[in-house]
């Protein structure tokens, strides 16, 4: 990426142009083809955009140009494709500062030089700039562009080609056909998404213009939408006074205009169709638009035409839209020139990719009877210690932006987060019961779980450390997330879980809970009868012995798989033998007696498994606690699709971290000289051997 707007091509789109140019060859994008596929999500819905013929440029008219006159608000026209919103957020693009728009939609290609039928785009994709390598094959139907064009200049060709690039980043046409004004604006930008919902009209912000006016004057992009009633068939319902449910619109500019004794506040709406709009005051050719001065007319851009373009009051939007969307923009999404700006604040921006995983850090919102799964979820804290320039109360500015990394396009899932302010900071990670020590207050909520890609809020917050908890609504559902954290101040933030100063009792040998075992003579008995000539047991002797002296002491035979068997004998092998004598096999025995009791205890359904929030319980119970990333790693390997784990598995787990603590312990005191503590060294074959032996 460069600066100044330019953005230079990436290695793969020079090479890909130079192979067309020198073969004389233009470019097919085998990842994004010219057929169904590229249309119609895994096949479903075919047929319904009606016949499709995949045409370049050059085919649909005489001589097609990438960009006519200067970039313009009016440039895109909604198709037959559902994506006013879309079109509704490169409309904002177009009246934003040029060098937003030209890293978006590079303006240094076309189809006169060098032209080879292969066009680039680039968007901000959860935390990252990606560039987009397209064909110019585009939907028609047979004649004219099937899908977004621009109808005043039909050899115009910049908008079409961007509605593609953003298909394919979607995964096809189709995943583009409805969605938020908002999430587009962030992924031209790499901004933060805010709604704000219009539905109940007590809750509205009182000095909502105000805010606008201001977001507007910082560069932030705005957007506003009607919703479509339940059950409505129609994707598009028009309303008597011009205006349209199920429809999106850009919000390009805000004025306060002199009218009679007071002022008119205005918003100048855009309908993405290029035609159809407001009836009601202040239209086009309303009596207010009339009367007003011809200097003023003139500011407003005002005319009669259907373009699509009209103004309303502040009053008529709260009134007759559900929803405004913004875009703000963080610190990278700027340029330099409006970096430079004296308006603009210099965030600091903090940002986790993380995951809710079933079974493992999937705890939903709490709710009865999935309570005590709560704690699982990914949790992260920040510090904040200097209060913002403009505070009169000492306050600390904190916006938090929580983004789920959709799939095909669909918000399947209802997100939000919870922030508490610690009270004893190094209690943690946290769970129910350091939460309670932690005398933790519940600071602030994102509000009701929303079924949108993004959710943020802004919050006033007084000096001190706080944790954020994102989750979904319903605890076991798989998503993954990209959190954001914008403070005025800079601040100490990061993940709870990558520091736990709760003491390990023993990291080589678990703290084992008082537990009946067997008197010598028995298992002196049994070994001599399972043992070989040697008085060793391999892992397949061992594994009659267990099930004997389990049915003596329990009334029922444990059945260890061989790989469990082999772990215990890997982790009682004090000699590396690869068998145990009499002496380890009493050891080994007293510690499966207090595995079985804690896996008995977490185990209450009497189901022969335990899942990821039941594990963690059961490793601290032993003084054995780990780092969740670790327990992920448990989850994934044994866990299967349900992420839980048997006695077996547990006992093979548990027997490969006491040996691998214990290899890593000696290998730190070999080779401490004033590293830090949980740093140790292995040559090459030593982390071999050591892997293939646990």
């Amino acid at each position: 990426m460069a600066t100044n707007g330019f953005v230079r091509p990436s290695s793969q789109f020079n090479d890909i142009r130079y192979q067309c140019l020198k073969s004389g060859k233009k470019f097919v994008d085998a990842d994004f083809p010219p057929n169904d596929r590229s249309i119609y999500v895994n096949g479903r819905g075919r047929g319904q955009y009606g016949q499709i013929f995949w045409k370049r440029p050059g085919e649909i008219v005489r001589r097609p140009r990438y960009v006519v006159g200067d970039v313009a608000r009016h440039d895109m026209d909604q198709g037959g494709l559902g994506d006013c919103w879309f079109i509704a957020a490169a409309a904002i693009l177009c009246t934003s500062h040029r060098n937003m728009f030209e890293r978006v939609v590079p303006l240094d290609q076309d189809f006169d030089r060098n032209y080879a039928g292969i066009f680039r785009f680039n968007f901000w994709w959860y935390g990252e700039w990606v560039e987009v390598i397209i064909d110019d094959y585009l939907p028609t139907d047979g004649r004219r562009l099937k899908f977004g064009k621009n109808r005043e200049h039909v050899d115009e060709f910049w908008c079409a080609l961007l509605e593609k690039a953003y298909a394919k980043l979607r995964g096809s046409y189709e995943g583009i056909d409805g969605g938020k004004i908002q999430d587009a604006l962030v992924d031209f930008t790499g901004g933060i998404g805010e709604v704000i919902d219009l539905k109940h009209k007590n809750k509205i912000p009182r000095n909502l213009f105000h805010l606008l006016h201001k977001s507007i004057a910082m560069n932030s992009m705005v957007g506003a939408s009607i919703a479509r009633p339940s059950g409505a068939t129609q994707s598009e319902i028009e309303l008597t006074n011009g205006l349209y449910m199920g429809h999106a619109y850009s919000i390009t500019g805000i004025r306060e205009v002199p009218f009679g004794r007071k002022s008119a506040h205005l918003l100048r709406l855009r309908n993405p169709w290029g035609r159809g709009e407001w009836k009601g005051p202040w239209s086009d050719s309303s009596p207010e638009m009339r009367s007003l001065p011809p200097a003023v007319k003139r500011d407003l851009e005002t005319g009669v035409q259907d373009d699509g373009e009209f103004w309303m009051t502040y009053g008529d939007v709260i009134d007759q839209f559900d929803e405004i969307e913004l875009c703000h923009l963080q610190p990278d999404a700027l340029t330099e020139e409006i970096a430079a700006d004296e308006h603009t604040t210099p965030w600091n921006v903090t940002v986790y990719h993380d995951a809710w995983k079933r079974g493992i850090t999937a705890g939903g919102c709490g709710n009865q009877p999935y309570q005590d799964l709560y704690w699982i979820n990914p949790q992260f804290f920040i510090k904040l210690s200097l209060q913002d320039e403009d505070s009169r109360d000492g306050e600390c500015t904190l916006i938090v932006s929580l983004t789920e990394k959709e799939k095909n396009n669909q918000s399947k899932i209802a997100i939000g987060f919870d922030i508490y302010k610690m009270r004893s900071p190094e209690l943690r990670p946290l769970n129910g019961e350091r939460a309670s020590r932690n005398a933790m207050l519940l600071a602030e909520r994102s509000g009701q779980y929303q079924f949108y890609r993004e959710v943020t809020r802004r919050f006033e917050f007084s000096p001190g450390v706080y944790a954020i908890v994102p989750s979904t609504f319903k605890p076991n559902v798989e998503a993954n997330f990209l959190l954001r954290l914008y403070t005025e101040k800079a601040a100490e933030s990061g993940i709870l879980d990558d520091v736990n100063p709760d003491p390990v009792v023993s990291p080589v040998t678990p703290s084992i809970p008082p537990v009946v075992t067997p008197t010598y003579n028995i298992i002196t008995e049994l070994f001599l009868q399972y043992s070989g000539r040697d008085k060793r047991l391999d892992y397949k002797e061992l594994g009659y012995f267990i099930k004997t002296v389990s049915y003596k002491e329990f009334g029922e035979q444990l059945t260890f798989n061989e790989e469990a068997c082999r772990s215990l004998i890997t982790c009682m092998d004090r000699n590396r033998s690869g068998f145990i004598d009499a002496e380890e096999t009493q050891k080994m025995w007293k510690e499966i007696t207090a595995y079985r009791e804690v896996f008995r205890q977490f185990d209450r359904n009497r189901s022969g498994a335990v899942d990821g929030s039941e594990l963690e319980f059961m490793f601290s119970k032993l003084g054995f606690p780990i780092h969740k990333s670790i327990m992920q790693s448990i989850l994934r390997r044994y866990g299967g699709r349900q992420s839980t784990l048997s006695l077996n598995d547990f006992v093979i787990v548990i027997c490969k971290l006491v040996l691998m603590f214990g290899i890593f312990q000696d290998h730190r005191d070999k080779t401490r000289s004033g590293g830090p503590d949980e740093v140790a060294q292995f040559t090459l074959n030593e982390f071999l051997q050591y892997s293939m032996f646990c």
